[in-house]
């Protein structure tokens, strides 16, 4: 009925056709929605995110920072071993809380930086500007991120009494300087992969005429496709710096193969209490 009634006049086809082309348009803010909702919106995109994918991030981890070649069920198995199911979540309220702040300024830079950058009637393909809009959301996003993933891999790799236990230990033993020391290495790596996301997404579309398919809910996967190979992409150019980035982040730790006892702690600082977090 909407649509229909938006055709008889090309006025209201074109507010309607905008509309439209913001349901699947996520970098796109309608300018009566509040900044506050947007980041609220944001951030709870952010918390489901991490949360949502937190059992394969640790079984990650464990692999990028161990010591000799380790396979995924092995890995699983270990942590499923050691603390049961909890074992994967261990490190996700840090998480968990560290990514609201930081998806705000992600978000909120993505937005300023493309209102400034990128042309708003959306009819020339610009590659190379909407990547440097992902990588400058990116440096805001990492530089609040940093210290709360530091946090969340030492805690993945089952060391310390909990979060507090953590930050405290490192900083008597490390310093602060421990909890940027990835800061360099991780934006190396999310600049590239957040330009490398944004521009192949909005290539894809483009090549794909995903906006000739309209607004409809039959549409809707192939968006999620675009979004799934743009972001295998990003994943596989930056992931020896992913790896870098986790050894740097877990190189105060005595990491030692999986199977040995105690083998991902000492003695004083790891705890068997599953629910550590």
């Amino acid at each position: 009925g909407a649509s229909s009634s938006s055709s008889s006049s090309p006025a209201c086809a074109g507010i309607g056709e905008e509309d439209e082309e913001d349901i699947f348009e996520w970098e796109v803010r309608d300018s009566g929605t509040p900044f506050w909702q947007h980041a609220i919106a944001g951030s709870c995109a952010g918390v489901m995110e991490h949360i949502g994918m937190f059992p394969i991030d640790t079984v990650k981890t464990r692999i990028q920072a161990s010591p000799v070649p380790v396979g995924v069920m092995e890995t699983f198995r270990a942590v499923h071993k050691e603390r049961g199911f909890f074992g994967l979540m261990r490190g996700s309220s840090v998480i968990g809380v560290g990514c609201v702040p930081a998806h705000v300024g992600l978000f909120g830079t993505y937005e300023v930086s493309k209102t400034a950058f990128l042309d708003q009637g959306g009819e020339a393909h610009q590659p190379m500007r909407a990547a440097l809009c992902g990588a400058l959301a990116t440096l805001a996003h990492d530089s609040v991120i940093t210290p709360m993933d530091v946090v969340k891999q030492r805690l993945q790799m089952g060391r310390y009494l909990g979060a507090l236990d953590c930050v405290s230990s490192i900083y008597r033993s490390e310093g602060i300087g421990a909890f940027y020391r990835s800061l360099p290495t991780t934006l190396a790596m999310n600049v590239p992969y957040m330009g490398l996301l944004v521009a192949s997404n909005e290539s894809l579309k483009r090549m794909m005429n995903l906006e000739g398919l309209g607004s409809s809910l039959a549409s809707a996967p192939w968006y999620f496709v675009t979004a799934g190979l743009s972001g295998a992409v990003a994943a596989a150019v930056t992931l020896p710096l992913d790896v870098v980035k986790t050894r740097l982040q877990t190189q105060g730790m005595m990491v030692q193969p999986l199977g040995h006892s105690c083998c991902l702690g000492t003695a004083s600082s790891a705890s068997s209490a599953p629910w550590a977090a």
